[in-house]
């Protein structure tokens, strides 16, 4: 449904989406935009209200209980919870995965729920290592200046934060309860380390492996080491205000950093690179899937819910919108894998590459519910932040694969 082609709605229809608010602001202003644009041409007072996704889930269990809402964004794996309180979209999201040269793998690997779709995909903000080249260039780091060509192996990276922090500027990592750099940092490091949550029969725990154990132990003493310790009670902003501030010299984020630091701390923003994440002992890895744009079951207004899809989802739209945040957002479908905007700034052609590295929670078994569920109550970064806080890294784990256990064994 195309803006200025207005269906006939019945009179006072109303469109009301919820998002998280956007690490990118233009993104957030554009999009505001185009919902107040669509609602003017079709003759539905149309709106949108942003919260902070530590609050956005209270607002979704709200909706679900008494309504109120018609659209809302899923953060990843959220479509595996909420699934029997949205609505199947299946041929709509089929439409606009085939219309865009079908969907990513990362998107397959986490989009449908059972063979169907409760929300179109979206894509995903996505993140990697930000550095300051400069720092790494005092401590001997070669080709510092370019991270393209940085390949590291976690004890390598290690040996560069304990350097770093001699000189009073340690890495940064947030391990508190947000939904982006603690578990993106914390499912990485447990996959490139030799465990996961459960074996690919889906029960099965793989957690408490002496690879993990090993490796958890090295990681409590880098912690110490290398990190600004207090990132134990990080969110997913704390590291970012902690690198504009000159008080940590590296850490896991998207390119929210790099934008910001180009818009107000531009001396910074020319010391700033990217780099993947570094190697373990099985491999590099990155916990990667799709957010999705979902209509409660409860809506009233499904019917203008679903036009306003449609239309939102097409490249003059989605285009812009994924366009204007430079490689923050990594496109749904395939048409956007050589987009301009990944080639425009080679401090952004790292995030291009994350694609090529990503696993889903629960790995090796499906993302599902269980998968979800332990996600959202935080086990692995709990364990991570435990290990640290106490020194025991084997107790930690044992304590994380009980948790799993828990909810794996329902």
């Amino acid at each position: 449904m195309f803006a200025g082609k207005a269906p006939a709605y019945n009179k006072g229809t109303t469109l009301s989406l919820l998002y998280g608010t956007f690490f990118i602001a233009p993104a957030q202003v554009l999009m505001k935009k185009q919902v107040e644009e669509w609602g003017k041409a079709n003759g539905v007072k149309a709106s949108i209200d942003f919260l902070s996704w530590s609050d956005i889930q209270a607002k979704i269990g709200a909706t679900i209980q008494a309504g109120g809402l018609d659209i809302t964004e899923l953060m990843v794996y959220w479509n595996y919870l909420y699934k029997d309180q949205l609505e199947d979209v299946t041929d709509l999201a089929e439409e606009i995965g085939k219309a865009g040269g079908g969907f990513e793998p990362y998107v397959l690997n986490s989009g449908p729920v059972d063979g169907r779709y409760v929300g179109v995909p979206t894509g995903t903000s996505l993140g990697t290592m930000a550095y300051r080249m400069s720092l790494f260039k005092e401590v001997g780091v070669e080709n510092a200046d370019d991270g393209n060509k940085l390949d590291l192996t976690w004890d390598q990276y290690h040996a560069i934060a304990k350097k770093l922090k001699a000189k009073g500027q340690p890495f940064g990592q947030a391990l508190g309860h947000s939904t982006g750099d603690p578990p993106s940092f914390c499912y990485a490091y447990m996959w490139c380390n030799g465990a996961m949550e459960v074996a690919d029969d889906g029960k099965t725990i793989m957690f408490n492996t002496p690879e993990f154990i090993d490796s958890m132990q090295r990681f409590v003493q880098n912690w110490k080491d290398g990190y600004d310790v207090t990132g134990t009670s990080w969110d997913d902003s704390n590291n970012n205000r902690a690198f504009l501030s000159n008080q940590i010299s590296c850490t896991f984020n998207g390119s929210s950093i790099y934008f910001a630091a180009k818009k107000n701390h531009p001396d910074i923003a020319k010391d700033i690179h990217h780099m993947l994440m570094p190697t373990g002992s099985a491999g590099r890895w990155y916990r990667l899937g799709t957010r999705h744009m979902a209509i409660f079951k409860k809506s009233k207004n499904k019917e203008a819910a679903r036009d306003f899809m449609k239309w939102w989802f097409q490249d003059e739209q989605y285009g812009k919108w994924l366009g204007i945040q430079q490689g923050y957002h990594l496109q749904h479908v395939k048409q956007y894998q050589d987009a301009p905007f990944w080639f425009e700034d080679p401090k952004m052609t790292p995030f291009r590459n994350v694609a090529k590295y990503g696993r889903n929670i629960g790995y090796a078994g499906p993302p599902n519910r269980k998968a979800a569920l332990a996600q959202a109550k935080y086990l692995v970064v709990d364990t991570f932040a435990k290990a640290v806080q106490s020194g025991d890294a084997k107790g930690s784990i044992a304590w994380g694969a009980e948790q799993l256990k828990r909810i794996y064994g329902r």
